[in-house]
């Protein structure tokens, strides 16, 4: 949408200051600055990618454990974001982002202190994903708050590229590190984008909603069983569970066919997604969200499905084509799920719709874990396409895969 239909609407400040004007431009310094602090935590948090690696190769984890591992991270993230969510709806975003960042920090460099699959282990990313979720609830929150609000997708999606772009360049560098140093050398490094994101936060306006009248503040169960975003919810948690097949289960795949490098797919990935966000971020605000949802989603589908035939020389294919679904896919999804949603609300919304990408992407891990020791790995992959095709049929049978006023007031409410 051209800028020149972008109006400007005033916001409230926490700290007093006068309210602030919101310009047509998405990239502000405020919003610049927020994007820098949070490829910063992106490195940290995306260095552990290549967690399932570490174990099955360092600490002879097998399928089941892997899922376990992935699963206990997914549980914590489950139960936290949510929460954190609603608590930077009430108490501002900029101090949970700083607290957020140290904690990741100070778990990823008590990594290398891991030497077996034993408690220190699940308990270091039981920390982490604390750490994320308080991060990603008040991060995604200063973005929604610093965006104009007609370009809310693109606002979610360039948010997005600052995960997306050290996709490609942690998990890059860690497995360089891995095998030029050592696996503890490459924890702490990782620790190190946190530590600077703690840093960098510290210069972003806060931003806390203006507070009304009590009855009018939805608390989060009243917002997390509205109809609307429960679909929305059931949605994102089974395109989780395609991506959680991919991401996850390609590494002891690729390495039981004999492939070492999997920086390939990560970076293929990463780059696909981050041009699409960066280049083509504004697309889905312009020909509808509804539509590159659907279109998203169907290849999902295709790519995940077709990684049941992993061979040698493919895995940048793979990785290319889910940047391609990732990228338009999920924040045209998120936007849905926040179109038309309150200001005090928008942080639980945000988590609530990452906390159920999780249900799927490390909540069904351990199921999938399963399945790949008993009948192996293809199996994984297909279920991961068959659950991108329950989500493909679901938004397209829900009036939010509809466009916007084919729906009647009555599904628009709900």
């Amino acid at each position: 949408m051209p800028s020149s239909s972008l109006g400007s609407r005033p916001t409230s400040s926490s700290d007093g200051e006068s309210p602030r004007v919101e310009r047509n431009s998405l990239l502000s310094p405020d919003f610049t600055a927020l994007l820098i602090a949070q490829a910063s935590f992106g490195f940290a948090f995306s260095s552990f990618f290549l967690l399932p690696k570490f174990v099955n190769s360092q600490l002879g984890a097998g399928a089941f454990e892997i899922g376990l591992l992935t699963a206990v991270y997914g549980a914590v993230v489950i139960v936290f974001v949510p929460a954190m969510g609603a608590l930077v709806d009430r108490h501002g975003r900029r101090n949970f982002l700083t607290a957020g960042a140290l904690l990741m920090a100070a778990a990823s460099f008590c990594f290398v202190y891991v030497e077996d699959m034993g408690p220190l282990l699940y308990a270091l990313r039981g920390v982490q994903a604390v750490a994320f979720a308080m991060a990603f609830a008040a991060g995604a929150a200063l973005a929604v708050d610093l965006a104009p609000p007609a370009r809310m997708s693109q606002a979610i999606g360039v948010f997005g590229l600052t995960f997306l772009s050290m996709n490609a360049i942690a998990p890059a560098a860690v497995e360089e590190i891995s095998k030029r140093a050592d696996w503890p050398t490459a924890f702490a490094a990782s620790a190190t984008g946190a530590v600077l994101c703690a840093l960098l936060s510290r210069r972003i306006p806060d931003s806390r909603p203006a507070r009304g009248p009590s009855s009018e503040i939805a608390n989060l169960w009243t917002v997390a069983t509205r109809p609307r975003l429960l679909r929305m919810m059931a949605i994102i948690a089974l395109v989780g569970t395609a991506m959680g097949a991919a991401f996850i289960y390609h590494q002891p795949y690729a390495a039981e066919l004999g492939i070492e490098n999997l920086k390939s797919f990560f970076i293929a990935y990463a780059a696909v997604a981050v041009f699409i966000r960066g280049a083509m971020g504004a697309l889905a605000d312009r020909v509808g969200l509804h539509r590159v949802s659907i279109g998203a989603l169907a290849l999902y589908v295709v790519v995940v499905t077709a990684m049941s035939a992993l061979q040698p020389g493919w895995l940048p294919a793979y990785g290319a084509g889910l940047g391609l679904a990732h990228g338009f896919g999920y924040p045209a999804l998120n936007a849905i799920a926040i179109r038309g949603v309150r200001e005090n609300e928008r942080g639980k919304v945000m988590s609530l719709f990452q906390a159920a990408f999780n249900v799927g992407f490390a909540g069904v891990s351990l199921a999938l874990g399963w399945l790949a020791e008993r009948e192996g790995y293809p199996p994984v992959f297909l279920v991961g396409g068959l659950s991108a095709l329950f989500a493909l049929v679901l938004l397209a049978g829900s009036p939010e895969g509809r466009p916007v006023g084919a729906s009647s007031p009555r599904e628009a409410r709900s």
